[in-house]
This record gives C-alpha cells, structure tokens and sequence, in this order.
C-alpha cells in the first residue's frame, strides 16, 4: 500500500496506554519494533470482555481480569517456569451432550479476547450451536508470566495438553471428542499438541490458520528480537504498512474494526523468545520432519489470501500448497486459501466465511463420527510410526479406526525394498506384454491349481466377465495327493514362464512374496495390538509358511467403440475378497479402484506413489466377529481412467494384489476384548460375521468344498476341464438361483 491511498484512509489506531515505542530503524517500514512501559516494566493487557481486575504477577501497576460471568470458568494450570489458563464457556445445554470441545488457542502479539471479544465472538457462535468452548490464554499471555524458558512453545505443549484434558474430562461431557481452532503460533500450537500429545487426547481435528512453516527468515527480524535482551516483548507499531501486513489491504478490512473499543484490549506486546524460537532453522526442521508427519487427524490447513508477505493469491498458492503437502498422514485434509482477507482474517470484511468453514468441517467430522462407515475417502497410514513407541500408540489408534470402520488404508514407509518392488513391476509388466502364444503357454487351463494366465474376460465375478487379463502365482507347495480331498487342489505348483523368455522372472516374484509375507505376519500383530488382543493373536490361522497368492492383472483400456454402461466397463464386479488381508501394488498412476461406504457411494482409492494398499478380506472379518469390516470394492475402467490431466493417454492399467490365505482346519478360537465386540453397532453385521465363520472355521468339508466350487465358477475354462462335473452342477445352481432373482 503506497503512501497515496494510505493518506486516503483514516487509520485512527489507537495506542496500548503508557507503551513508548523504540523503532528498529532497518524495519520501520514493516512496523515491527520493541516495547515497554514508561517504568521500565513488562506491559500487559486487559480482557474485553471482563470487569473484575486483579494485580498483574509481575507488575502492581498494571491489572490482568479475572473472570466474574456465570456463564464461565477459569481454569488454570502451571509447571516450573510455565503458567497457562483457558476460559471455558458451556455450549446450550440442549444441544451440548452431542458436541465435541471446541478449543481455541491464539497466536502471539494477542490473547485470548482474540476470539471473544464485543466486535465477534467465536466462542458465542459455538456455544448457541451446542458446543462448550475452551479458550486458552498461551503462556506470556493474558496476564499469565513471562516463560522462563527459551523454547515456550514446544515446552508449553505438554501443559495445554493437561489443560485441554482436565476441561475435557472435568467441566465438558468428556464423550464426544476434542476439537482444536488455532490462529498463527496458535495454529503451530493446535498441530504440535495433535502431534505429540495426540495418542493422550481424543482429538476429532483441528483447524489452524495462518502458519505457514519457512526457513526464509525477514531481514534484520532476529537480530530486532536479540536486541534490548532486558525486555522480553515487543509490539508491533500502529502504521499503516503494519496494518496492512498484519490485516490484508483496505479494501478486504472491515474499517469498524479500526476504531473499535475491544481493539486495544485484545492485542498485547509479543513475547520476544516465542518468536527467536519459530524462526529458528531448528524449529523449521521440526516442523517439517516432526509436527507435519505426526498430524494424524483430519486437517483443516487455512491461509488468508494476503498472509504476512504475500501480495496475493498468485505469490501465495505456491508457498500455501506445499506447506499443506507436508501434512502426508492426516486422513482428511481440508487445504483452502481464503480470499478477501488478511493474517487476522477475523477482522476482515470477509471474517463469517471462516467461522463458516470452520463450522462446515467440524460438522462434516461429526457426521462421519456418527456413522463412520459412511467414510467418504481412505485413510492414510505411516508404517514407520509403529515402530517408534513414542508414536505407536496413536498408529493403533489410527489403525483401529481404518480396519473398523473404513475396512482399506493406505500405507506408506513400508519395510518393502525398493528394488524388490521395481523388479516385480518391471517383470510383471513384461509377461502380461508378452505375445498370447507366450502366455497361453502357461495358461490357467493347464493347472487343476487355478494357476497361470487367465485370458481376458475369463474371470467371472458377480455373474459377470471381467475386463482384464492376469496371471495367478502363491506360495510354491506340491501338488496334494490322489487320496486327498478335491479342494486341496486350491494350492499347488505354479506354472511359471520360461526363464530364456523372461530371464529372472520367478526370483522377482518370490523376492517381493517374501517381502509380502513378512509385512502381513507383522501387520496382523499391529491388528491384533490395535483391538487390545496380544500381537500373536492370529499367528495359529496361519500356515508356516503362510499360504498367499499373487496376482498381476493387466486391464487394457475398452475399445473406443464400446458401449460403455453406467459405472464404467466391469474391470472387476462389485465384491469382497475372501482373503484375511489383501496388499494391492497400483505401479500405474490409472483411477480406477472404488470403495462402496455404507451409505452405497463410490468412492475412489487412486493410486499414491510409495504406498500399498490394504483392505480387511471376508476371513478377518469372520475370525473378529464383524469388528474388522470387509468392504466391497470395484474396479471402473471408464474412459476417462485411462487419460492423464494433460489428455495424455495412460495406456493400460496393471495392478499387482497379494491376497493373504488362512488355514480353515478349525479347532481355534479368538478372544475378543467385549469393548471391541462392542465396536460393531450393527446386529446384522455381527450376525453375519458369526455365521461365516462358523461355516469357515468350524464347518469341515462342505464349507472348503463350497469354497473350492466358488473358484470352479469363477474359472470356468479350469473346471471344464478338470472338474466338468462339479462345474455343471454349480452352474445348474446358478441358473436356479437366477430364475429365482
């Protein structure tokens, strides 16, 4: 904002009474300068919405309040060196027992009037809507004493965390979650609490605004803040240039607000060592490496159009969304920049948007906490965490909210060697490139063991062929004997190619098998944690060596002149895998897997680079009574699946599943904690998950071999020849169940 139009708006800025101003010349232009009382003591400000004062710890001269009002409580809390307090406020008592606690944590150079003061007030829109509200005056803030650290606020995290715990559990319902709003350090605050102090709390979300982590430090700002070392604060002067920093241009503000009565009450002289602390590069790395990875909970992530710095969207967005790109765990990530504000969008003309959007999203985690299985994307999980005590508690809680309630999660940071995982893409897509005659050499014709190639559209799934092409490999076991039950032949040899075709084929295969086999042994024991059961829990359901089955599936895109159905061409019908686990390889960046939520919508499972996906099959949710759900997904090859956003074509689809096998002898059983059992609210679902695996486990012959006339029908070439009888009979009951339908 040039000198010109400064002079055209009138900013009547009032002064925080006795503060005299020492301006660091080389950032006078920014209006950043340091601060104190005319005596030479720390200054301090006053709440605006209280009139009952009491002497300020430090200085007896000036005043902090306390709160008088019924309708709230003071709550405070303190540890050597560090003293924080909230103000909690109950929401309508009619509508409060089905709300979460709403927490509001300010940033610095404020308080906690920042969001409750006469010119708006968050916490009174919260509260009319059900919510109790606690609003945190940070430490060095809102009368409380100056930190005697030089880290406030990492060291304050774990005392707002009691805090926040003790409201929780002593003054709100203490049922319904926590739900965490932060503005500026606030927000660095609000995102450092969910990732340290997240497994301790029952955090829904949080909302933080104005935090953009970098190491790009302004000019001269660290060694201001070194300077005058006796005189812990500093303010920011009321020029033009600082409003305009701090509050966006005239055009976006709301101008009431300049001259408005709260405005003095509610900013403060910042605290000096809170912001040496956010500018360090240590602090930078810690949030890149440390804060942004461990947010585990839905994210709201908002910056203002002009946030300190930016000129607008234009110089922003680039800066905005890669900051949001850090946040790579949370499993929803609500990532926007609001237009027509500034830094403290609250007193922009534009202000009821954010609490809009604040609203919007608190209530969307309400609805999905209703009914979670109405999940509306896939959770993101980071198997490295579960091997860090100080983060596996919040991994399992993670981990048990995506098996109960979603049933498919993807995982990343996966013990898997790259190079392993290269080799089998690469080979993988070679054989399916081979030319027919090579494939139908191997073809799954050729094996009563329902290995081998499988032509396309000769799999069947829902009645259906299926769009695609594939080759069938497990675990290598000799083929039974004549003496044995027919449906032992579900495993067998593989056919594998001929090594002069595809020269090291079958030891990239059973590489990456062998990589497969030890993460599902270690995952079900992180099952097994996260549902309070000991981690060897499902080791009895296993073979030794365990018995899985690889697929690499090859789904070309549908001829131009196909019809194309609603939905998409059929890759793979509707289903459930029957598998106890099922870890999908997507090397491809093709849409195409859908998940169904339980209230029957699509919802899209695109590939991410450096992950595999996992999804609950129809045996672990019979052996866990229906806790961990088996959910149906599809394979969509519609058109627009196989173009990049550029119109490039993609080419064709592979995706490589392993599918993890149980042995079903019977004879075991699991004890399941009654508060998990618990977890499943529906009857039906439990009902069903109970029957399938009596049938499963406790039903002898007739179930394997039911199991084994499933796979006859699906391969229907392999049952003609090897078993036309079986084959003819299940085909016959098809026809029945058909004419019924």
């Amino acid at each position: 904002m040039g000198g010109s139009s400064a002079s055209k708006v009138h900013f009547n800025f009032q002064k925080w009474g006795n503060i005299v101003s020492y301006v660091t010349p080389s950032l006078s232009a920014k209006g950043v300068i340091a601060a104190k009382t005319t005596n030479g003591s720390v200054p301090a400000c006053r709440y605006s919405f209280c009139t009952v004062r009491k002497p300020h710890p430090f200085c007896p001269e000036l005043s902090v309040t306390a709160m008088s009002s019924p309708e709230a409580t003071i709550i405070e809390l303190e540890q050597p060196g560090l003293k924080t307090h909230g103000i909690f406020k109950k929401g309508k008592s009619d509508l409060r027992p089905l709300k979460p606690l709403i927490v509001l944590i300010h940033g610095g150079g404020c308080n906690a009037s920042y969001f409750d003061n006469d010119f708006h007030s968050v916490p009174k829109s919260f509260n009319e809507a059900g919510f109790d509200v606690l609003s945190i005056n940070r430490v060095g803030y809102g009368g409380n004493p100056i930190p005697q650290s030089l880290q406030p606020v990492l060291d304050s995290i774990p005392l707002y965390s009691a805090l926040i715990k003790k409201t929780y559990e002593e003054h709100s319902n203490g049922q319904h979650g926590i739900f965490l709003i932060g503005h500026s350090l606030g927000a660095a605050t609000s995102l450092a609490i969910a990732a340290f102090e997240g497994h301790t709390l029952p955090l829904l979300g949080v909302s933080a605004l104005g935090i953009i982590p970098t190491d790009n430090h302004p000019p001269g700002l660290v060694d201001m803040l070194k300077a005058n070392p006796d005189n812990p604060r500093f303010v920011v002067e009321a020029s033009p240039e600082a409003i305009e920093a701090f509050m966006g241009p005239p055009a976006v503000l709301d101008p009431s607000m300049l001259v408005h009565p709260s405005l003095p009450q509610i900013f403060e002289p910042g605290l000096k060592s809170e912001l040496l602390e956010w500018w360090d590069s240590a602090w930078y790395n810690r949030f890149v490496h440390d804060v942004a990875p461990r947010v585990l909970v839905p994210l709201q992530f908002l910056a203002a159009e002009y946030e300190l710095g930016w000129k607008g969207i234009k110089e922003g967005q680039p800066i905005f969304d890669h900051a949001a790109g850090l946040f790579t765990n949370t499993p929803k990530l609500d990532a926007r920049l609001l237009l027509g504000g500034g830094h403290n969008f609250e007193f922009s003309k534009n202000a009821p948007l954010l609490q809009e959007a604040r609203e919007d999203f608190i209530n969307s985690l309400i609805s999905s906490q209703d009914d979670p299985a109405a999940f509306d994307q896939i959770p993101l999980l980071d198997f490295a965490l579960s091997s860090d005590p100080s983060t596996k508690v919040q991994f399992l809680e993670s981990l048990r909210r995506a098996v109960v309630n979603v049933g498919f999660l993807y995982i990343k940071n996966t013990p898997i060697s790259t190079d392993i995982q290269g080799a089998l893409i690469k080979k993988g897509i070679e054989l399916l490139e081979l030319p027919l005659e090579e494939k139908l050499k191997i073809e799954m014709a050729n094996s009563k063991h329902f290995l081998g190639y499988s032509r396309l559209g000769g799999e069947i799934t829902a009645m259906k062929p299926d769009y695609r092409e594939q080759f069938d490999f497990a675990t290598e076991v000799p083929a039974p004997g004549p003496d044995e039950p027919v449906w032992q032949n579900l495993r067998g040899p593989n056919q594998w190619p001929d090594e002069s075709v595809i020269p090291g084929f079958r030891v990239a295969v059973e590489n990456y098998m062998d990589e497969i086999q030890a993460l599902a042994l270690s995952f079900s024991e992180l099952i097994a944690e996260a549902l309070d059961m000991p981690a060897n829990s499902f080791h009895k359901f296993f073979d030794s060596p365990q018995h899985n089955k690889l697929k690499l599936v090859k789904y070309p895109a549908p001829p131009p002149d196909a019809e194309i159905p609603e939905g998409g061409v059929q890759g793979v019908g509707a289903h459930k895998d029957g598998s106890f686990l099922t870890f999908l390889l997507q090397p491809t960046p093709h849409t195409g897997l859908e998940i169904q939520n339980k209230n029957g919508d699509w919802i899209k499972a695109p590939p991410i680079p450096g992950t595999l996906v996992i999804n609950i099959g129809r045996s672990l949710q019979a052996l866990t009574k229906g806790v961990c759900t088996a959910t149906t997904h599809r394979v969509n090859l519609s058109p627009e699946n196989y173009v990049a956003a550029d119109g490039t074509p993609l080419g064709p689809r592979y995706s490589f599943p392993v599918f993890q096998g149980v042995k079903t002898d019977g004879g075991h059983s699991l004890e399941i904690p009654q508060h998990i059992k618990d977890l499943v609210k529906d009857e039906k679902v439990r009902s069903e998950a109970e029957a399938t695996f009596d049938k499963m486990f406790s039903g002898g012959e007739s179930v394997r071999e039911a199991i084994f006339i499933s796979r006859i029908t699906s391969h229907q070439d392999v049952g003609a020849r090897w078993y036309p009888d079986l084959l003819a009979k299940a085909l016959e009951e098809q026809g029945k169940f058909k004419s019924a339908a």
